[in-house]
């Protein structure tokens, strides 16, 4: 990766927190190539049309238009055949967890107690 390559080409401090610092640095220092774009295809729209539902991650009809399918191949670790954004993927993990009851039907997330 190119964060590899321009840690091995950086001086860095001996281990410590100076050494954090550098390293956490060079991590949100942009490369030299701005990160592509990938087109939006067709079945992203479509993921993006049944996610943006009302109540998508409970509803039975969006899980059986193709969540369960992406559910699998997460749960699974296969690649997906197209990228999807984070805010995507943890819905369709959440409509997978309602579905095996590791979520309850109606629960919501806690807001967090800390600031980062």
């Amino acid at each position: 990766s190119s964060f590899k390559q321009r840690l091995a080409a950086t001086e860095m401090p001996p281990p410590g927190p100076a050494y954090f610092d550098a390293r956490r640095a060079l991590w949100w220092t942009p490369g030299a190539k701005p990160p592509r774009q990938a087109k939006t295809s067709a079945a992203r729209r479509r993921l993006e049309r049944l996610l943006s539902q009302n109540g998508a991650t409970e509803s039975d009809q969006v899980w059986t238009s193709g969540l369960n399918e992406v559910w699998k191949a997460l749960i699974s670790g296969s690649p997906l055949k197209i990228p999807l954004p984070l805010d995507m993927v943890v819905k369709i993990l959440m409509a997978g967890w309602i579905r095996d009851g590791t979520w309850p039907r109606g629960g919501v997330a806690p807001e967090p107690d800390d600031e980062l």
